[in-house]
């Protein structure tokens, strides 16, 4: 194949837009998972307040019936809500009978401004207070009670303001406004691991991209008089396709690591069904593809946790053909070798017929028994057993034997008798555990460099 020089710039840039492209959709998944986060801790702070108004509300009633006055409710309303008393003013929070979240507390204001509890300003008036934005929140929570508000607050022990949500409800029997507050940063700690493994995920698509490119460069004069040009396109794109693969999961907390289980399942099976060791690195590659066309599927629709209209559902049903036109076009380079054909091909036969069901009511071809692909019939039972035991955002996912009898019992129906077979005899508790314990980072990166250093020993 003759060298061209566009192709080589076309390359360059290709290889230098990639990590931006990438890093721009690890961005838009991380800050999507941010906002599930915050609306996550909001919600839990309303649960708790109806918790805490239902006390209060026991209190009143005490009051009501004549077992307790007012200023003794109030005083041991706040001893629960605050703890006691402390010496210097401020109330003992390790002290609080009632359990609140990590960083959470609670305080009460009345209609003029006065803190009547709160763990270090009580007794204080900060009605005409201004935070460090320049707002008076004090007025904005009793002008609109029962509202949640974001704003900056620092404390006395503060050292400086912080982000802050408070949830108040307003309690009128006693001129009450009753809040619970949490610094924004207590909503995210359960993130910062998360955060740090995408941190990783795209300094090691920068780090590949930079290998491959030095790479490219220092063979550039040998592939001019080759054909290996060819294969190190297929094999880069190959790389690529693995990448946008785990960057689309990535969308999505829900689907996170959904394609790597899928191809150790059908790798497992179709060991089982004793596919040659060529073939079953071909499966596996098609397993962490099989969702690639998902990739130009619009966030609303695909990340929409409640139910999908017709309309909708048309767009995700379409994402098989999509990913068998992305996959054809990026593996045109392969096609005068027949070898190199017969394995694509069976990665196309992957990515498109993987939701064709045995009954023939699948799509897109609506495909039935013996006429869908054998290595297809496999990807459909390992998707749908991942799809089970995998947690959303509307239900919790199936154990281990549910989804397995689940499986089963849909033998002959959705899925193909003999697959059902080898899925049983293959996949057990330890592989399926085996299977949630993969790190799809420190594999793509180890997969990546091999490649790499591969090729430059072939070379």
């Amino acid at each position: 194949m003759p060298h061209s020089p566009t192709r080589s710039v076309a390359f360059t840039i290709f290889l230098i837009l990639l990590p931006v492209l990438f890093t721009g959709i690890i961005y838009i998944g991380y800050s999507q998972a941010k906002i599930q986060y915050r609306e996550a801790g909001i919600r839990a702070l309303d649960r708790q307040m109806n918790t805490v108004i239902h006390l209060i509300s026991k209190y009143q009633h005490d009051v009501e019936s004549g077992l307790l006055n007012v200023e003794a409710a109030e005083d041991q309303i706040k001893n629960v809500l605050s703890g006691p008393m402390k010496n210097n003013g401020r109330r003992d929070l390790s002290a609080v009978d009632l359990t609140l979240g990590p960083g959470d507390y609670l305080f009460i204001l009345d209609s003029k401004g006065n803190m009547v509890m709160h763990p270090e300003t009580e007794g204080s008036n900060l009605l005409y207070t201004r935070n460090a934005e320049g707002r008076f929140i004090i007025q904005e929570m009793i002008s609109q009670p029962h509202q949640t508000l974001s704003y900056l607050w620092q404390n006395p022990t503060d050292t400086e303001a912080r982000p802050k949500i408070s949830v108040v409800h307003y309690f009128p029997a006693w001129d009450w406004y009753v809040g619970l507050s949490s610094y924004e940063e207590n909503f995210y700690q359960p993130f910062d691991k998360i955060k740090l493994q995408l941190t990783l995920l795209v300094l090691g698509s920068y780090i590949i991209t930079a290998i491959i490119f030095l790479a490219a460069k220092r063979k550039e004069h040998d592939l001019r008089r080759t054909n290996s040009v060819r294969e190190r396109l297929i094999q880069t794109n190959q790389s690529i396709l693995k990448t946008l693969a785990v960057a689309l999961e990535e969308r999505d907390a829900y689907t996170s690591g959904h394609s790597q289980r899928v191809a150790f399942y059908m790798r497992e099976i179709a060991e089982k069904m004793n596919y040659s060791s060529d073939m079953l690195e071909v499966i596996y590659t098609g397993g962490l593809l099989h969702d690639i066309g998902k990739i130009g599927i619009e966030d609303r629709i695909l990340m929409k946790p409640g139910k999908l209209s017709p309309e909708e559902y048309e767009v995700i049903k379409s994402h098989p053909i999509r990913g068998e036109a992305l996959l054809r076009k990026l593996y045109a380079e392969s096609e005068s070798d027949s070898y190199d054909q017969d394995k694509v091909n069976a990665i196309l036969t992957i990515t498109r017929s993987h939701h064709e069901r045995f009954d023939g009511r699948g799509y897109p071809d609506r495909l039935q028994g013996e006429e869908i692909p054998l290595i297809a019939r496999i990807a459909a039972v390992a998707d749908s057993f991942d799809a089970m035991t995998s947690n959303r955002a509307y239900r919790r996912g199936y154990s281990f034997s549910k989804a397995s009898a689940e499986i089963q019992a849909n033998a002959g129906t959705q899925f193909c008798p003999k697959v059902v077979e080898a899925f049983l005899q293959s996949i057990t508790e330890d592989s399926f555990f085996h299977a949630h314990q993969l790190t799809r980072v420190e594999d793509l990166l180890l997969e990546q460099m091999e490649d790499d250093l591969e090729k430059t020993t072939s070379a």
